[in-house]
């Protein structure tokens, strides 16, 4: 019996998928993140060899990042109006065959940097859609005592994501070339879409009054603005996506420009932070549902700000794959998006998980001016910047305000 106890708490970090369409979404999830993972590397890797410019690659991150910001709140009012999964399904389905016709001109040699620029665009446009209904199907997939541990293990398929997919794109990269990698991630598309075809049972979004999307959308932003605890920890978001979050999509440029790496190696720099994220989620995953969520999302913020910090000095390589680990799992997007899937009301999920998303955004938009300061000043200065900027802003939210310091969700 002792024994059968043992094991029992050993299997508390994924008790979550003992749902059985949780299950089959986090299977999907996982091949989405593996193909998301491997996207940036691999647009970011074909911007720099066909310009060598930091800024040009920094540019068409910004370039995904802009239809995100401008889509998501729609994207979130979306998945409080219709059905979550067929949101889902459609847009990752337009995602591979968006990645599969790069692939196509790839090989024919017909890639030119306009085409990476709207290619950007228009999947910073789907992913603005898919990921609010991503966050919120989660609590319509599982029972409430099972919310942060479901929450969690979203995360870390977003991680896995960011350990298999860069690590998978540098290596076919270097073995087998960009369009070989560009067909690999749209068969993780694929095999994600797919995969939905399994989740059965998810709940109608019922909604008794008849309203206009953009009073929606007015509904959802009133809420998080008066709401103490949603105005914090989403505050806090904003400026870890736009202050903190761009290193890691500017780290191609950072590993070629500043410790002189390859694909292959660039890819396994953004695998170390991703590892580092995955440690976190399944420690954060293992407490079960603990009474001190406040307390565990101030230490991820400080951990991050002085990690990214610390990166700021490093020219060495091993040494930054080490702190970029410890900047992985300072990651702040499993707790704060447990403090608000426990706290928002079911009515609002979907608009204020879209209003959180608007930090991932941030981080796409950030990493403009963040390769520009890189190029025009030195990295040390834009990654050193922007955790200081961040860490000022979390300072005075988090913990100067009381909201944070006395929550109890």
């Amino acid at each position: 019996m002792t024994q059968v106890l043992t094991i029992g708490r050993r299997l508390q970090t994924f008790r979550a998928l003992r749902h059985r369409d949780f299950r089959w979404f986090w299977i999907g999830a996982n091949a989405q993140a593996w193909g998301r993972g491997m996207q940036f590397l691999i647009l970011g890797w074909m911007v720099l060899e066909l310009t060598g410019s930091a800024s040009s690659m920094g540019l068409m991150i910004f370039l995904y990042g802009m239809p995100t910001l401008g889509f998501v709140l729609f994207g979130g009012a979306f998945a409080d109006r219709f059905d979550r999964r067929g949101l889902l399904m459609l847009t990752q389905a337009l995602v591979a065959i968006l990645v599969l016709g790069l692939a196509v001109m790839e090989t024919g040699g017909l890639v030119a940097l306009w085409h990476l620029y709207v290619a950007s665009f228009v999947l910073g446009a789907f992913q603005a859609i898919n990921t609010p209904a991503r966050l919120a199907i989660v609590r319509d997939l599982v029972d409430r005592e099972d919310l942060m541990n479901a929450v969690v293990l979203n995360s870390a398929v977003m991680n896995s994501g960011r350990i298999l997919g860069p690590a998978l794109a540098g290596a076919v990269i270097e073995f087998a070339g960009i369009a070989s990698a560009l067909f690999l991630a749209t068969a993780c598309f694929f095999v994600g879409t797919v995969t939905l075809f399994m989740v059965r049972r998810v709940p109608n979004v019922a909604r008794q009054q008849r309203s206009s999307i953009l009073a929606d959308l007015w509904g959802g932003l009133r809420y998080c603005w008066s709401n103490p605890v949603t105005f914090t920890v989403i505050g806090i978001g904003f400026a870890f996506g736009f202050f903190g979050m761009p290193y890691s999509q500017v780290l191609p440029a950072f590993a070629k420009q500043v410790l002189e790496a390859g694909a292959g190696e660039a890819g396994l720099l953004m695998t170390g932070a991703g590892i580092g994220s995955l440690s976190g989620t399944f420690v954060m995953a293992s407490l079960g549902n603990s009474r001190h969520k406040n307390w565990l999302l101030l230490g991820c913020i400080f951990l991050f700000g002085i990690s990214l910090f610390i990166l700021a000095w490093s020219a060495w390589f091993w040494v930054s794959w080490v702190i970029l680990y410890f900047i992985g799992m300072g990651s702040i997007v499993p707790m704060g998006t447990t403090v608000l899937q426990l706290s928002v009301p079911t009515e609002f999920q979907g608009r204020v998980m879209s209003v959180w998303y608007i930090s991932a955004a941030f981080m796409f938009i950030g990493s403009y001016p963040m390769t520009l300061v890189a190029e025009h000043v030195s990295w040390t200065a834009a990654f050193a910047g922007g955790s200081v900027i961040y860490l000022s802003i979390a300072f005075v939210l988090g913990l100067w305000r009381p909201t944070l310091r006395r929550m109890r969700v």
